[in-house]
Order: C-alpha cells, then structure tokens, then sequence
C-alpha cells in the first residue's frame, strides 16, 4: 500500500487522480483504518491529508464560520470561534469516542462514515452547514442531507472527491442551538439517542426550528412534524412536551442488543427532543 502525505488540497486531489479509483482520503483514520482491517474498504493508495495548511484552522469568512476538513474535533470543540457562537457544537464534537480519537479524528470524518447517530455530524446538523467539495472537474457544494444516501453509506466518492471545508452561518442573536446526548455509559463511543436543534424565537414565538434526531433514520434525521408544529408558539414547557411527541412521527428506531430497544428508545426520545428545546429556551 502506498500512503501519500498531502501538503495541499491540489496535492490531494493529483494523488487521488494518480491513483485511478484505488485511492481513499484519510485525516484521522478512526474509521478507514478498522474498514480497511475488516475488508469493508480497499485501497492501494492512502492521501493524507493532515498537513494539507489549506485544509485545516478554523476562522470567519464574512458571515460564516469555516471549518477546515483537517480540523480534528478537539480542535473544534476548544475553538473559541465556535465556543462564542455555537456551545452546542463544541459539546457535540467533544462527546466524540474517547480523547485520543477526538485528537485524531474531524468532524468531516464524522459526516462522511454516514453513522445515524454520530455526535459531531449530528451537533452540526441543524446549523444549517455548507459543505464545500473539489472534484477533478471543480467544487461543488452539499447540504448535510446530501451526504447519506443509506445507513453507513455517504454520497461522497473519497477516491474521487475531497471535501475542503464547511461553511456554517454565524446565527443571530435570536437564533440558538442545542445538543443532548443519551448514553449508557460511558466506555461507549455511540449513543443510545441523540438529537441537536436550532431555533429562532423572536417576541417569544418561534419563527423556525431545525431539529435532528439520531440515530432513528439515515443520518441526523429531522422532525418535521414537530417543527412545523412548533412555528409561531411560544416554548411552553407543554408545547416543548408535544413537540417531542410528534418527533416520534418521523422516526423510526431500530433495536441494538447494546444501545437499547425499540421500545425504549421510542419512549426516551419526546424526552430527549423536549429537553434539547428546554436548554434552547434556556439560552434566551
């Protein structure tokens, strides 16, 4: 196997071209490194792209935060950039494995594996995030919804396609976000439940909500049902209630002999679901 250490994005994309469709993208490897063990991945040609300088930091481009899509996730969740804007997303990232994946592992990798309860993708979710990808042809950009096209299974060809960065939009002040994580205990690095959500509330009334549930569907999986519902209430604690209620109607957990039932997760997730709203109204 040939492992190749890109100092640039343009570096990166030449190997993968070089490589005629042998080739995967690598940052943290948490991931890639156990498919490649187990023979659920191959590829002849490793691009690292973890000295790539144009694809790490975190800054603000106007009225965007950007993420690097070398950033690791402790990176994100100490950054003082998205600390001040988005509380949520550094709890998110930071509830990732343990330490030592989260020194190694980015956000980017987090969307890319496709899990439906990743807590990184799943915290960034609602934000409304842009995620910026070059192709031997040119760039293209994707909603976070275009990234799962199955369960475990991403849209994006990493033989072919290498994602630079994600563009949030910094939130104004009456707009915030939550993360809530329900977890078993601690040894495990997937939660049981998890959901995210980001609400704009002006003259106590809720112009719109984004919430993200996991892992119940493809992906971070949205409530529709409840935000709609939600728009134009106040956050009572009887209309956060109801809310939880009818995210039940777009979700469809599944039983996990380690993560809990069915069952039970159909019972815990109008809780979590409220309890994500009660920490939003909490903010204002």
């Amino acid at each position: 196997m040939k492992y190749v250490i890109a100092q640039s994005a343009e570096e990166a994309l030449k190997a993968l071209k070089d490589a005629e469709g042998r080739g995967t993208i690598i940052a943290g490897g948490t991931d890639v490194m156990v498919e490649l063990h187990e023979g659920e991945r191959t590829a002849e040609v490793l691009v690292d792209i973890t000295k790539a300088a144009d694809l790490r930091g975190i800054r603000i481009d106007g009225k965007e935060i950007v993420i690097g899509s070398a950033a690791t996730l402790s990176e994100i969740a100490s950054d003082p950039i998205v600390r001040q804007y988005y509380p949520s997303l550094c709890k998110g990232t930071g509830s990732v494995g343990s330490l030592q994946i989260r020194n190694t592992g980015t956000l980017v990798g987090n969307i890319v594996t496709a899990q439906p309860a990743a807590d990184g993708a799943m915290s960034v979710a609602p934000l409304n995030p842009v995620i910026v990808v070059r192709t031997f042809d040119g760039e293209k950009r994707l909603k976070i919804s275009d990234m799962y096209v199955g369960f475990g299974k991403t849209a994006l060809d990493t033989s072919k396609e290498l994602v630079t960065e994600i563009r949030i939009p910094v939130p104004e002040k009456d707009e915030k976000a939550s993360f809530v994580r329900l977890e078993l205990r601690k040894s495990l690095s997937l939660p049981m439940l998890n959901a995210a959500a980001m609400v704009k509330y002006s003259e106590n009334k809720v112009v719109w909500a984004r919430i993200t549930m996991g892992p119940v569907g493809v992906g971070p999986t949205r409530a529709a049902a409840a935000e709609e519902w939600l728009k134009g209430k106040e956050l009572t604690e009887e209309n956060m209630a109801e809310a939880g209620r009818l995210a039940l109607k777009d979700a469809n957990p599944r039983s996990n002999p380690l993560r809990g039932s069915r069952e039970y997760r159909e019972h815990s997730l109008p809780i979590i679901i409220r309890r994500v709203l009660e920490d939003i109204k909490a903010q204002f």
